[in-house]
């Protein structure tokens, strides 16, 4: 499994300039990615994990091109964090 906190820096990183442009879609995207990186650094709950990953990818698949490698890092990123709350779900049933 690979590190979905690492994943969205990385994306945080590779967006950075696009996202300052106020109302773009990397701008939006941003906002997204921070908001799902501090859910699973609180690694509250399966139940929160699984409602941020439903949320980002509702954002990715309304506003990004499915065939597009920006959608697809964004599925991968979101793919790990349904990894990591299994995981949780796992450990604490």
């Amino acid at each position: 499994m690979s590190d979905p906190i690492q994943m969205i820096s990385a994306l945080l990183n590779e967006i950075a300039g696009r996202a300052d442009v106020e109302g773009s879609v990397e701008w939006y995207l941003r906002s997204n990615l921070i908001d799902y990186k501090r859910v699973l650094l609180r690694r509250t709950s399966s139940e929160e994990i699984e409602f941020a990953t439903g949320a980002l990818m509702r954002f990715c698949a309304e506003h990004l091109d499915a065939s597009a490698p920006l959608y697809q890092d964004c599925a991968e990123v979101a793919e790990e964090g349904a990894k990591m709350a299994a995981q949780l779900k796992a450990a604490h049933p």
